[in-house]
């Protein structure tokens, strides 16, 4: 494609006023390179190099003209813009002609000035961000009427009569708005319902929504589901091993779960071999057996990209007859499954690895809580009793990787996690750190493991000779210059820090383990953690900083990530002999799409989380304004000095509050009584009153009561 783009822009640079099939004649372009064109001329209008006339004909960019592309925003007040660069153009609502948000489109300056801001209207929508919508139903009067829910908009859309007569006043659905204007009004069709207003996981829905998340599957993927078995047959099995899958039927394989899942990805087993080794097997479900590439499960699953949980809520990547049936590694039931079997010393050393199709029988759903209060609790439970001799050896080989994985330098994120529970309403009612016990750190370390030896597996294929690609999960080092920010803010904190080159993983880990000990840990080593970058997925292995390690995917969790399923489409390619007739170049750039993508859907599930996460803590504080609450300082700014309580609610107190009460911020870090010399830095205990709690703005503010010895009660890290 980068070749093709070239070419493209150098006939341009020559050309004016070219059609589509005149680029194609001009270029004298291939089969597969005509399929490529309208991507590239996509790419080139979104980059502000060429723009598609009424004529359909592609024009370069004038030089300093009033056109430009950029990316529709609205700011605080719901105002819309354009950003050009870092420019804000601003725009009237009625001159978006249909432009949501995100949408990238081509802007016309009007020359003219209103309240200070350059005017604009905006002249082509070039690419919708997110053409779905949420609607609501309400009535007015003794009509239907229909409205965005919680969006920014400025035209009307019409929904077809079909649509209008299904639903009914109190539902919130999606509509699939067209980019093109009929007469002022655009078209929309309802493609799904997110739910009801009685129901009680309703808001929940509606922000997975807004953030483009998919609530319901169509029908084409549906129907395709309906045509594969609920199990595997006999006629079945006896062909897939003669062409080649092993039988493992006999084998000792449980998993080991959350008590609620039900999609259940991968199986465990552990033998010693006669050189006394361990013989590790990680069996995953071999979901492309299933959803083929090209299949409208396969297309689905790859716009989904994750499963997504939230709360009791589970937004599946593939539909739950797979999710939740074939491709889950179910008790005492025969699945197919991809085997990875890697034999290791008692001192950790790996000697080989096997991976190879397999069929399984999972002999039991094992749970985490219950395998925690056998081996942290040190209760019996009967139903365990013949597995009990091989989860023993299982956590000798996890301790032992343990021990691997710090040596090498792992890094630790710590166990921040919440648990928001909630009643039959879903209303919240509780928040409670999540426990991570022994069984989940077991869990972790195999499958880690397992994914190590898949990044390993590719180059044993020796892909590189043959330029074929494979993705990776990627961590790139630390940015210096965020990292020495964060440490410069906690040295002005008064933390006894040095600034070190911190891009070894062994002196990252050094660092956190040297601040473990102090009561603020908690919130420097978020601190600290937040000025690394994020891990994501790439074709270009860099290795994964946070892990120590050189090679790393993601192949262990098929049913709920896209990432992992198309490793597994990658394998089956890659091993076989047909892999000489794929195109390189054709597969790297179906890899990059990929990467990005996935990489993007993980970003919008952690927004979407952590979005649901602020609107469930402000509805469990909600009601309870005038309480207060032993909270620690986890940040200072000059805007808002950021805390959490006791019971794991985040909320801010406006660091003017503070200022009226006679404190002074120094170095932009710590607050500093004027009279009396009391210091406020992050990691310091306060007592805090609950000022207001809005689900809607999602938003928690405190205010910081004065004792009557008039001190603040503070409680230093360090």
């Amino acid at each position: 494609m980068a070749d093709l783009l070239e070419r493209v822009k150098k006939l341009l640079e020559k050309e004016e006023n070219l059609t589509l099939e005149k680029i194609t004649f001009l270029l004298h372009l291939t089969e597969p390179e005509k399929q490529l064109l309208q991507e590239v001329l996509s790419q080139l209008e979104r980059d502000g190099f060429i723009y598609e006339n009424d004529s359909q004909e592609y024009i370069r960019f004038p030089k300093n003209g009033d056109l430009a592309v950029g990316e529709v925003r609205f700011d605080s007040k719901h105002r819309p813009f354009v950003l050009v660069g870092n420019n804000m153009v601003f725009v009237p609502d009625n001159h978006l002609n249909g432009a949501l948000k995100g949408d990238i489109v081509l802007v016309k300056r009007n020359g003219f000035m209103s309240f200070g801001q350059n005017r604009a209207t905006i002249e082509k929508i070039i690419q919708r961000q997110n053409n779905i919508v949420v609607f609501e139903c309400y009535r007015d009067g003794k009509r239907k009427r229909f409205r965005p829910y919680n969006n920014p908009f400025s035209f009307q859309v019409s929904l077809s009569k079909k649509d209008r007569n299904a639903l009914a006043v109190g539902d919130r659905f999606f509509v699939e708005i067209d980019k093109i204007n009929h007469n002022g009004i655009f078209h929309g069709d309802v493609i799904c319902l997110i739910g009801h207003k009685d129901d009680p996981y309703l808001d929940v829905k509606t922000i997975a929504a807004t953030h483009g998340i998919r609530i319901e599957f169509p029908e084409s993927v549906l129907e395709e589901v309906e045509t594969i078995p609920d199990t595997i047959s006999q006629e079945e099995l006896d062909l897939e091993l003669k062409r080649g899958r092993i039988n493992l039927l006999d084998k000792m394989i449980f998993t080991i779960d959350g008590a609620k899942s039900k999609d259940l990805d991968d199986a465990i087993s552990l033998e010693i071999n006669a050189r006394g080794n361990y013989i590790l097997g990680v069996h995953i479900a071999d979901v492309s057996y299933y959803v083929k590439e090209g299949s409208e499960l396969q297309k689905e699953a790859f716009k989904r990209g994750h499963s997504y949980y939230f709360l009791n809520l589970v937004f599946p990547m593939l539909p739950p007859k797979l999710s939740n049936g074939i491709c889950s590694l179910n008790p005492e039931t025969m699945r197919f499954t991809k085997s990875c079997e890697i034999e290791i010393t008692p001192e950790g050393k790996m000697v080989s690895y096997h991976i190879f199709d397999s069929v399984i029988r999972s002999r039991k759903k094992m749970t985490y809580e219950d395998v925690n209060r056998i081996f942290d609790k040190r209760e019996k439970l009967p139903e365990y009793e013949e597995f009990i001799p091989t989860l023993q050896r299982m956590f000798q080989l996890s301790h032992i990787l343990d021990q691997q994985k710090h040596q090498r330098g792992y890094i630790s994120f710590g166990d921040k996690e919440i648990q928001i529970q909630t009643d039959e309403e879903g209303m919240p009612v509780s928040i409670i750190p999540r426990y991570r016990g022994s069984s989940e750190k077991l869990i972790e370390n195999f499958m880690l493991l397992a994914n190590e030896v898949i990044g390993r597996y590719a180059y044993d294929l020796h892909l590189q000779e043959c330029n074929l690609p494979y993705i990776y999960r990627i961590h790139d080092l630390p940015n210096t210059q965020r990292i020495h920010e964060v440490i410069d803010y906690l040295i002005k904190s008064g933390y006894p820090l040095e600034q070190k080159n911190y891009q070894d993983p062994k002196e990252f880990q050094k660092l956190l383990e040297s601040l473990a000990p102090l009561d603020a840990y908690p919130a420097i080593s978020d601190l600290l953690i937040r000025g690394l970058s994020k891990a994501k997925y790439s074709v270009d292995n860099i290795g994964h900083f946070g892990l120590a390690l050189a090679n790393y995917t993601h192949f262990t969790s098929p049913i709920r990530r896209y990432s992992d399923l198309q490793t597994h489409y990658n394998m089956n390619k890659y091993s076989s002999l047909s892999r000489q007739e794929l195109d390189p170049a054709l597969e790297r750039e179906k890899m990059i799409k990929v990467c990005k993508h996935t990489t993007q859907v993980e970003k919008i599930a952690d927004s979407t989380d952590q979005e649901i996460t602020n609107y469930k803590l402000a509805q469990f504080m909600a009601g309870k304004e005038g309480n207060e609450y032993i909270s620690m300082i986890t940040y200072i700014s000059k805007n808002h000095v950021v805390i959490k309580t006791s019971d794991f609610v985040t909320g801010t107190i406006p660091t003017s509050e503070l200022i009226a009460l006679g404190y002074e911020l120094q170095e932009g870090t710590t607050l500093v009584h004027k009279d009396t010399g009391e210091t406020l830095r992050i990691g310091d205990f306060i007592h805090a009153r609950l000022v207001d709690a809005s689900p809607i703005s999602r938003k928690i503010q405190f205010s910081i009561v004065i004792l009557p010895t008039h001190k603040i009660y503070t409680k230093k890290g360090a």
